[in-house]
């Protein structure tokens, strides 16, 4: 099947949020697959912490081949500079995907989202607000009991006053195999300006984000699909498992042993598959 990436997305989903300054690499710009024919569902895909849409070609191509509409936002301050992500805050990425699922509900006759990492605490915010009723949380990022952030919250946010980042040893990884266009030619870029550093106030951010949406969490009322990972060199191999595979709504979770954070193009290609059929079992059937 011959895909056409749209590199684009309905420009009023950033109404109201941080505009970047700088612009997105190759890497970071935000696509659509749309079916000429009109699809009547659609998927709504958001990428975590520091990341950026090429992260979710795998899965968004997957889709679409089960004849969704998909729909890959690139949250602000993301996949630009380090500059803008050190102006960006929770409220922008929430405003974000929040704009973006209204939007999609009111034209599309099924809607669903899938988070990734930090994505999948905004898919849950997105969820609640625009009523979706089925989410995908892939390795969520999500407050968990016995989750220790590295600083208390308002440390963190005290301390951003006066340093906004700190170095950190950061190495390209060949075994990560990328799907997006001309992959990995950005990835040493993205290295330098976003995972070489640690930012003390997104990280306050971050961690603020989790919290809420542990909270919007325990009461959304939706099918959801959790996905853990035994390599989860991020969030450990059960993240939030309790918070997630409880509460109203159809709960499934998958365990997948091989897998790292990084699922969607992980280096064991037979847990990447089995993360993305996961996906489309629980989204297509």
């Amino acid at each position: 099947m011959v895909i056409a990436f749209r590199y684009s997305v309905p420009p009023e989903w950033y109404s109201g949020v941080y505009q970047d300054i700088a612009s997105p690499c190759s890497a970071a710009r935000p696509f659509s697959l749309i079916h000429e024919e009109g699809a009547k569902r659609a998927v709504l895909l958001i990428h975590g912490y520091a990341g950026y849409p090429g992260e979710l070609v795998r899965p968004a191509r997957d889709l679409y081949g089960k004849g969704f509409d998909v729909f890959v936002p690139r949250l602000p301050g993301c996949g630009t500079a380090g500059d803008d992500f050190i102006r960006s805050r929770r409220s922008d990425w929430r405003g974000t995907v929040i704009n973006a699922a209204e939007d999609l509900v009111g034209r599309y006759a099924s809607v669903s989202v899938l988070g990734h990492s930090m994505g999948a605490s905004l898919a849950v915010e997105a969820a609640a607000a625009a009523g979706i009723r089925r989410v995908v949380l892939a390795a969520p990022a999500i407050a968990y009991e016995g989750m220790v952030p590295p600083k208390p919250l308002w440390q963190m946010k005290l301390f951003s006053v006066f340093r906004k980042r700190i170095p950190t040893p950061w190495h390209h990884q060949s075994e990560y195999v990328m799907y997006y266009e001309n992959a990995p030619a950005d990835d040493d870029y993205l290295g330098g300006e976003y995972w070489s550093w640690v930012y003390i106030r997104q990280l306050y951010e971050l961690y603020s984000l989790m919290d809420e949406a542990a909270v919007t969490l325990s009461s959304l009322d939706a099918d959801i699909l959790s996905i853990s990972c035994g390599k989860d060199q991020i969030m450990g191999d059960k993240p939030a498992l309790s918070a997630v595979t409880s509460g109203k709504g159809r709960r499934v979770h998958v365990h997948i042993p091989e897998c790292s954070h990084y699922l969607f193009y992980d280096p064991d290609k037979a847990g990447e598959e089995k993360a993305v059929q996961a996906v489309i079992d629980f989204l297509a059937r």
